[in-house]
């Protein structure tokens, strides 16, 4: 057998049989869902540094190091851990190149921003050029290593010469770099040198490229007969991430997409169970699709039996149906669809079982045509009522509601959820070129907002809340989440918010010329106003929204989180350096999980002392330490970003019984469904006044719903609002014992409408509204 084959038959079993096992790593299940790969190591703290000394044994929260070449990750392992590490292999295939780096320099222990990156050359060579503290530094990096997960670049000679290991994803590095740098810098003639760069593709999920490098080295080496059947298993595995793409697509609502995707699936290239597993995937969209039209022909035909008078009545009932049901909204109808076939029961009210499932959603299961049908017109005049119309049309359309048969405000209470947004778009915000993507200035409300493909406003959709750097446009952070549009697809953004369903909203937070974050209350101003504003426009999940930011946008989505956590089903800071009220809320910070992102050569990055103080049972909170960076955007860890925010644990949690949180500014006073009106001035601080304040503390807020429908509250400020719904330990059909201090008061529920839709319209959180608000005293 020939050197050749023998390295043919070596990579053939390792590739069928084993991983490759380079240096042995670990896999870490989180409870939120993500996992986590490296090695770990326990260390007692982040407050002295983020190296990786280890923990001694009196350790009272030993924080979980897990380091995968490219990162530093921390987590407190106890609380945060789901199950014990999993040992499995290495990194994969790695590639050495030499590279003229000095001999010695000066260590590189932090770095100013990035102003600007070229290209990889041929010799897999860039020029980054950074602020220095006398102008701009130009720093030649060359890649010393690459695997699968991440290159290692050095710092090559030149002046200053610098001793410096810089670490980037690899899956950073487009395919065409790659391969240019692969064709330099690797002997073409060399069988097993090529054969690697197949295993090196392989082990990076990058089968394409794997494919591609192996034609092209069976063309080379055309004795080589034994490497074709790789090429048959490189077709399964991308076919796989083809499949695994079109079901992604299917789940956020982009059929069509999905079904593109299967129509082009190579079936020609593959075995028999993935084509029977594509056949069946477009056989289900074809079910789904079919499912829509009987269950409309069967409702249609119910309806058509009833007398003349009773069908020209629900025509327009049916007529909406027809025209929105889709596979996105036929789970409404799900009572129906139980029991439309039900002959024991009468016709009339299985076609109100269709219609209130419509506006209800499932479950509710009204039986009375005529209540069902006038679900419709309460429906109308509620989300008028939230369409920006003035006082007295709102006044107007409650007297009307208070005259329609199913006006109840457990019925309104339902319905929100399923309402087509109240106001729309405005189409001159729409931009002429790029799909779903408007830039929106109303009132005090300024934001770009990029919906995703095939955008449904009967769907609900998760949104991230993206905070950029003070003083650049909003822009920048729509094509970091969403990328950049390509004409080559119609305008259409191809980035991972797109693949993922989000909808991406970046507010103007900042003033012009402002450069830095400043805590104060207007700051939050703009972004809530943008927020709701896009709520009232756009289908967006009130109990999925992630507040994230980048540099000082970052340190602002800090402050903001902690400041108001009942609005958040996460934290994403990236490059934030919070100060001021931060510390002083970590009450605040245990309601909210927090990923945060940071390069270790940050001068600014956050502190240990803010970090040490997640690390803790009473928090979920992961800490990501790139290696060898600075402050930078941080494009590599966009998947990870998107597997934490889609895992079902991230969202926001229920309505809290009872909660102790801090407040110490003007505005920080609404908290679930507790409104402070104002705070003593003993805790008052003003943000720009903060260097000169004589004392700094927070006051703390306690509140707590109890047995016997009672409300108990002590806090920094002597009168407040509660605001109020259904929830296990309160029954508003009973009086509700508001206790502060020694004082009692007791309220009643009137069943009014008033304050549910006067709550939506100003919060704009139809998820959870609330009926009754009670000022005390």
């Amino acid at each position: 057998m020939t050197g050749a084959r023998v390295a043919f038959a070596m990579l053939f079993f390792a590739w069928c049989v084993f991983p490759t096992f380079a240096s042995a790593e670990q896999l870490f299940q989180l409870k939120n869902g993500l996992i986590l790969r490296g090695t770990m190591v326990e260390i007692p703290s982040l407050k002295e540094g983020f190296g990786a000394a280890p923990a001694n044994n009196n350790a009272l929260r030993p924080i979980w190091l897990i380091d995968d070449g490219l990162r530093r990750q921390y987590v407190h392992g106890r609380s945060m851990v789901a199950a014990n590490p999993v040992d499995v292999g290495g990194l994969g295939e790695t590639i050495v190149f030499w590279q003229p780096k000095p001999l010695d320099g000066k260590a590189v222990g932090g770095l100013g921003s990035i102003l600007g990156v070229s290209a990889f050359n041929k010799m897999g060579r860039r020029q980054l050029t950074m602020r220095g503290p006398e102008g701009p530094v130009d720093v030649i990096q060359g890649i010393e290593e690459i695997n699968p997960r991440y290159a290692s670049l050095v710092a090559l000679k030149g002046n200053p010469a610098l001793k410096w290991d810089m670490r980037v994803a690899t899956s950073s590095i487009d395919s065409e770099t790659l391969s240019m740098i692969f064709r330099q810098r690797v002997d073409q003639t060399d069988l097993n040198a090529r054969l690697e760069l197949v295993r090196f593709y392989k082990d990076a999920e990058r089968y394409g490229d794997a494919a591609t490098t192996l034609r092209e080295t069976i063309r080379d080496f055309p004795e080589e007969k034994e490497l074709g059947p790789l090429l048959i298993s490189l077709a399964e595995r991308q076919g796989s991430q083809l499949i695994d793409e079109a079901k992604r697509r299917i789940e956020v609502g982009q059929r069509v997409l999905a079904r593109q995707i299967l129509q082009k699936f190579p079936l020609d290239q593959v075995g028999r169970v993935q084509r029977i597993e594509v056949s069946e995937l477009i056989a289900s969209m074809d079910k789904a699709d079919e499912e829509v039209k009987s269950i409309l022909e069967l409702l249609k035909s119910q309806v058509a039996s009833l007398g003349d008078l009773r069908v020209a009545n629900l025509k327009p009932a049916v007529d909406e149906i027809e025209a929105r049901l889709s596979p996105d909204t036929i789970s409404r109808l799900s009572d129906y669809k139980r029991l439309a076939d039900a002959q024991d029961l009468p016709v009339e009210n299985r076609i109100a079982l269709a219609l209130s499932g419509w506006v209800l959603g499932p479950g509710k299961g009204e039986q009375n045509l005529d209540i069902a049908y006038s679900l419709f017109a309460v429906r109308d005049l509620v989300r008028q009522y939230q369409s920006g119309v003035d006082a007295n049309e709102r006044t107007s359309i409650l007297e009307k509601l208070r005259n329609l048969e199913g006006a109840l405000i457990e019925f309104v209470d339902r319905m929100l959820p399923l309402i087509e947004p109240p106001m729309p778009l405005p189409s001159e915000a729409a931009h002429p070129e790029i799909s779903g993507f408007f830039r929106i200035q109303q009132g005090e409300a300024e934001y770009l907002v990029q919906l995703p493909p095939e955008y449904n406003p009967l769907r609900s959709y998760p949104c991230v809340l993206a905070l950029g750097i003070a003083g650049v446009s909003p822009e920048t952070q729509i094509a970091w989440w969403c990328g950049d549009p390509s004409s080559a697809n119609g305008g259409d953004r191809l980035g991972h918010a797109s693949r993922n369903g989000f909808i991406v909203v970046s507010p103007v937070w900042s003033r012009p010329t402002q450069r830095q974050y400043e805590y104060t209350r207007n700051e939050h101003h703009r972004v809530l106003s943008a927020l709701r504003d896009a709520m009232r426009r756009t289908a967006i999940d009130a109990d999925r929204i992630y507040l994230s930011g980048h540099g000082e946008g970052a340190t602002a989505a800090w402050d903001i989180a902690l400041a108001h956590p009942d609005l958040w089903a996460g934290l994403i800071s990236i490059g934030g350096n919070p100060d001021q009220t931060v510390p002083h809320y970590e009450l605040n910070a245990r309601y909210l999980p927090k990923y945060l992102v940071m390069g270790e050569l940050d001068g600014d990055k956050a502190a240990g002392g803010i970090l040490d103080s997640y690390m803790s049972f009473r928090h979920d909170a992961l800490v990501v330490m790139y290696r060898g960076r600075g402050r930078e955007f941080f494009y590599d860890e966009v998947p990870r970003l998107f597997e934490w925010m889609t895992s079902k644990s991230n969202v926001r949690p229920a309505i809290p019984e009872e909660f102790n949180v801090a407040t110490m500014r003007n505005g920080d006073q609404f908290f679930w469904w507790l409104e402070l009106i104002d705070l003593n001035p003993s805790v008052q601080i003003d943000p720009i006044l903060w260097l000169q304040a004589d004392r700094i503390r927070a006051g703390k807020v306690e509140a707590a719903i109890g047995g016997e429908n009672t409300v108990r509250f002590s806090g920094p400020c002597d009168a407040f609002d509660l605001w109020l719904r259904p929830m296990p330990k309160l029954d508003l059909n009973q009086p509700v014992k508001l206790k502060h201090g020694t004082r009692q008061k007791n309220i009643e529920f009137n069943g009014e409408l008033d304050t549910i839709l006067e709550d939506v319209r100003t919060r704009a959180d139809r998820k959870r509204p609330f009926w009754l608000k009670a000022s005390y005293p």
